[in-house]
């Protein structure tokens, strides 16, 4: 792919954000030349139950249009779930829609027009994935006014 693809300053700023250590692949992607080289995965290994998975840092992926809507849920909810900290997605727009995506927890962060085809990129992280709630602390957990009165 050449230099000047849509996705690269994208893929770029992410690799910089992160600062990430380990990086997995998956898909034809355009890959910067002054960043750290990826471990590449072909979907059918990503999706076999039996092959051994290992977390990374981050997950870079471009599904392609020809993957199957359920495949492509399955690979997001594995990249997600059980290989990365972070993600970074590149869909078609015609493979899921924003609903599903946004069900699998992904926020979107560019829409590009690739030769009359839409495409988006959408990014997950497991620490800003859900703010922690106000009620959600030590304060009411213990009832500590409760301490030596009930039995329980």
């Amino acid at each position: 792919m050449a230099a000047s693809h849509p996705f690269l300053p994208l893929i770029a700023e992410t690799l910089a954000i992160t600062e990430a250590e380990s990086v997995v692949a998956v898909g034809a992607l355009p890959w910067p030349a002054t960043a750290k080289e990826a471990v590449r995965a072909p979907v059918s290994q990503l999706l076999d139950p039996d092959t051994p998975k290992s977390r990374t840092d981050l997950a870079i992926a471009q599904l392609e249009k020809d993957l199957d809507t359920r495949e492509a849920r399955q690979l997001i909810a594995v990249l997600r779930d059980l290989l990365a900290r972070q993600m970074l997605v590149f869909v078609p727009e015609s493979l899921l829609d924003d609903a599903a995506l946004l069900g699998l927890g992904l926020t979107r962060q560019a829409r590009y027009d690739i030769a009359g085809e839409h495409w988006q990129a959408w990014s997950y992280d497991i620490r800003t994935y859900k703010s922690v709630p106000d009620w959600l602390n030590p304060r009411f957990w213990a009832n500590p006014e409760n301490w030596n009165k009930f039995r329980w």
